[in-house]
């Protein structure tokens, strides 16, 4: 983890322009709810600390800390916020401190001590490990992994696994437990789990110290599924040191496999053997009804196919196979062990055996014969599974029945598709339809349905039932080769260009309850003669763009009044009536000029007859630089072999769009943005954010500082004078530009160094509580700043209060540094949240396309060139928008508004510019309290 927080912090340097979403306020509060016992604890600590402090560091934007961070303001440290409890990272191993050195104290003079008895011997060292593994069940109870019981595919699934390690102290002495690994293989090697390892001790909050007899238990959970063959072998060693350093080791292991119950399928088939010996699906087969039922028999062979299938994971053995056939009616039922008939009892996974057997079946009679086949297979544990299958098929004797319809046209008895209409002689005809049923089946039965269903529905209902134009002793009995009739008249128009559909259904029930059915279909289409359409299109020659379409030419191309355009415009004239005829006449018309669009063309290209069509298309130049309309409408004529005729009409305008102009439209429009989680409403608005936390309450884990350079006179704090004192060596202080050489210590024990290295003027250093003699920061620590590394010239000394318990606040300044980062059991506190300028820029209803050639934002007086986060060419095309985002830091330490101007001007490719600003003020910070001043 060290290494992650190097490679963090190495993006700051260049990522200052990327958008990042820092914590709008942090709760302070909550109990560590872990031990941290020893330097490995320590050590996570510091590893999660410094990469929450890089994390951060890659937030802050490089300009943003020039801009705001040199300028005095004054420090609003405001109240503690109340304690909110959250998790502490677990403790990570890391490596002791070596020993502070220092003079030896004097020694104390007092009576002679007595002479030191002879060292005591160091008893024999000892230590056992223990494994053992409990199983949790559906049901509440626990077993021994080993003694896991056999589920099906039903009730098997995850359960969870405890395993626990009992180490005892053995020998004769106390020791302290070192090491405590376990290694746990899954197999086969396809098992999900593979092979694992965990140090047990780096989780386990207890303490490992323990004297003779003494033990310890560290237990860890495990999930392991009963549906899965996996055999788990756990082993598991252990360390224990003795006082004067001498170690044993202990060891052992622990194994279980789970095995998944059984499960077995079964499946029937049924075919009906041919007579050519040919196999046919018996339920393919019955949907032809039997020639011949006259003496009410006909047998056929069937052959049923049961076969069983192992779908499970492991082996068994099939101990039940029971076939049941019931046939209804007459509702009687046949058992059959089929055990014995099995040559492979035993199947595996994926092993299949098959059985079958003959049966005549008689196709006369109307019956179901359903067959149900049971299976079980057992383990050799005695875990039994069961499935079964079902399967049905009926035999009928036949039932058909016909229904057939026919028009005709009332009192001449013309068939209606003979019908001819012409304008002159169409209206209102009445019309016959007549439904003739028939039984062409094996079976006498009851028709008991008739309707038909017209559409449209003309002059009748649009759907009727028919059933009672059936005299009675004609719908019952209705027997093979009975047929009867019944008619409806209707009235239709003529003069309708339209098809009449008439749909009738029929339905008889047999004997045994059984219904035949029969559907018909009759079109009926009247067309009342000659009957012409008329279509024109236009478009720009070349493309699909139509007439109404065209765009507006640009200022360039109607520079000298004239933009001749190729628009191709096409009439098409189509015979839709049911005789053929002659285009007689076909002219067009457009703004008062008329053409004769069939002039020339051969005689018989002028016959159209029907289903036929003829399409005459001419290009004609209009200048698009003169906004002008043109009308066109369409005459033909269509004359018929007995001089009758049927005219048509269209007409089409379309106008030219006015030339553009060099106008230039380009407009800007400025919103601020940030993290809606980071607002008080959850909106996102950049002046609603939640206020910031800028007090050190606690002791730090973590402080991030900026070299500022620069003399004592610039400090600006509130720690007492007795807590802060700052000293210039030489004129000046630290320098202003290039670096200097810092080390930060302890008051109390020089030798403990907080931070020792060169650093910019500028440029950000941390330190880390971790990194200390005694894991954390003293009470005071003095910053000195050197020339260079030979720490030959010193020219600055402070003093600084560091472990929070007095005033200590964002952005305080002692002599040449700045606390701008810190972070404890809190969280981690900085002074900035990041927002996001959006820049909408438009060129809505533009002539050209507009070339951004200036666009800056000024912020408080603050310019900033934004010609470069434009995409590039930085040119808006006509009625184009794009969204350009900065991302910006707000100095949340101090209440103030934000007034940004943005502005930018456009030029067009002919030279005409035009500009536009947007302005927007918000104001955001930390709301101001009592400031306490700047201490002299």
């Amino acid at each position: 983890m060290r290494f992650a927080l190097i490679a963090t912090v190495a993006v700051l340097a260049v990522s200052a322009s990327a958008k990042h979403s820092v914590p709008a306020a942090v709760e302070q509060g909550g109990k560590i709810k872990h031990a941290t016992a020893g330097r490995k604890h320590r050590a996570l600590r510091n590893t999660n600390t410094k990469a929450n402090v890089a994390r951060q560091l890659a937030a802050e934007d490089e300009g943003y800390w020039d801009r705001f961070l040199q300028a005095d303001s004054s420090v609003t440290p405001g109240p503690t916020p109340p304690p909110t409890p959250g998790p502490t990272p677990p403790p990570t191993p890391g490596p002791t401190p070596p020993p502070t050195p220092g003079p030896t104290p004097p020694p104390t003079p007092g009576p002679t001590p007595p002479p030191t008895p002879p060292p005591t011997p160091i008893g024999e060292c000892g230590v056992d490990i223990e494994s053992t593994c409990q199983i949790a069940m559906p049901d509440g109870t626990t077993v021994e992994c080993k003694d896991v019981p056999t589920e099906g595919p039903e009730e098997c699934g995850d359960r969870t696994a405890t395993y626990c390690y009992t180490i005892t102290n053995t020998g004769e002495e106390c020791g302290t437990v070192i090491k405590a690994d376990r290694t746990r293989t899954a197999t086969p090697p396809g098992a999900p789990d593979g092979t694992t390892t965990q140090d047990l001790l780096a989780t386990f909050e207890g303490s490992l110290d323990l004297c003779p007899t003494e033990s310890v238990q560290i237990c860890e959970e495990e999930t392991v599924s009963t549906c899965e063959e996996v055999c788990y072998e756990t082993s598991v060693a252990t360390e224990i040191e003795m006082p004067n350093g001498t170690t044993c080791l202990a060891d052992d292991m622990y194994d279980f496999c789970t095995e998944p119950g059984c499960q077995v399928d079964v499946s029937t088939t049924c075919k009906v053997i041919m007579p050519d010996g040919t196999e046919v699906d018996c339920k393919e087969a019955m949907e032809t009804p039997p020639e011949d039922c006259e003496d009410g028999e006909n047998m056929i062979d069937v052959q049923y196919c049961y076969t069983i299938e192992n779908i499970g994971k492991s082996c068994g053995d099939i101990s039940k196979l029971e076939r049941t056939r019931t046939t209804t009616p007459p509702g009687t039922s046949d058992t059959k062990d089929l055990l014995p008939e099995l040559d492979t009892p035993t199947l595996c996974p994926g092993e299949t055996a098959t059985i079958c057997e003959m049966e005549p079946m008689n196709t006369c009679i109307d019956a179901c014969h359903e067959t149900t086949v049971v299976v079980d297979a057992t383990m050799p544990d005695g875990f039994v599974c069961s499935n079964a299958d079902e399967y049905e098929v009926c035999t009928s004797p036949g039932c058909t029945v016909d229904v057939e319809t026919s028009c005709t046209v009332a009192g001449t008895g013309t068939d209606c598709q003979a019908i001819e209409s012409t304008p002159d002689d169409c209206g209102d005809t009445a019309v016959e339809y007549c439904y003739a049923i028939s039984n062409p089946g094996t079976t006498c039965g009851d028709i008991s349905t008739l309707t038909r269903t017209r559409t449209p529905p003309g002059g009748a209902e649009g759907t009727r039932d028919l059933i009672g134009l059936i005299p009675e002793a004609d719908r019952t009995d209705f027997c093979p080769g009975e047929s009867v009739t019944v008619c409806e008249t209707v009235v239709i128009d003529t003069c309708d260009d339209q098809c009449y559909e008439t749909t009738t259904e029929v339905a008889i029930d047999m004997e045994g309850g059984k219904t035949c059915e029969d559907t018909d279909l009759y079109e009926l289409c009247v067309n009342p003669g000659c009957v012409t359409e008329l279509e024109q299109t236009c478009k720009i020659e070349g493309s699909d763009v139509a007439c109404e379409d065209i765009p507006p030419p640009s200022f360039e191309e109607c520079a000298d009044g004239e933009n001749m355009l190729p628009v191709e415009q096409c009439y098409k004239v189509s015979n839709v009536g049911p005789t053929c005829g002659t285009i007689t006449t076909f002219e067009r018309t457009t703004n008062g000029e008329t053409f004769n669009l069939i002039e020339g063309k051969p005689a018989d290209s002028l016959v159209l007859c029907p289903g036929q069509d003829m399409e005459v298309c001419e290009t004609n130049m209009i200048n698009t630089c003169e906004e002008e309309c043109y009308t066109t409408s369409v005459e033909v004529v269509l004359t018929m072999a007995d001089e009758s005729t049927c005219e048509e009409t269209d007409e089409y305008e379309f106008c030219t769009p006015p030339p553009l102009d060099e106008s230039c439209n380009v407009e800007v429009d400025l919103a601020c943005s940030t993290e809606v989680n980071s607002t008080e409403d959850g909106s996102g608005s950049c002046d609603v954010i939640i206020p910031i936390a800028t007090r050190c309450d606690k002791r730090a884990a973590a402080m991030t500082w900026r070299f500022n350079g620069g003399d004592c006179e610039q400090s600006f704090n509130i720690q007492e004078a007795d807590k802060f004192v700052c000293t210039d060596f030489v004129e000046g202080g630290a320098p202003t530009s290039g670096s200097a050489w810092l080390t930060v210590a302890s008051v109390k024990n020089p030798d403990d160094v907080y931070f020792d290295g060169e650093v910019l003027v500028g440029d950000l250093f941390t330190m880390f509580a971790a990194d200390t003699l005694q894991g954390k920061f003293d009470a005071d620590s003095t910053f000195s700043i050197y020339a260079d590394s030979s720490k030959d010239s010193l020219l600055q000394e402070s003093s600084v209060h560091t472990s929070c318990s007095q005033n200590l606040f964002l952005k305080d300044k002692f002599g040449s540094v700045q606390l701008l980062i810190f972070e404890n059991e809190f969280g981690l506190f900085t002074c900035f949240v990041g927002a996001t300028y959006s820049y909408t820029l438009s060129n809505e209803a533009a002539a050209n396309a507009g070339a951004i050639v200036e666009f800056t934002s000024t912020t408080n007086g603050v310019s900033d060139d934004c010609l470069d986060d434009l995409p590039a060419p930085g040119v808006i095309p006509p009625d184009t928008t794009i969204v350009v985002d900065k991302e910006i830091l707000i100095d949340m330490t101090v209440r103030q508004t934000y007034d940004t101007t943005v502005f930018v001007r456009a030029e067009t490719p002919g030279g005409a510019t035009c500009s536009d600003t947007a302005t927007l003020s918000f104001t955001s910070g930390n709301p101001n309290l009592p400031s306490f001043g700047k201490r002299a």
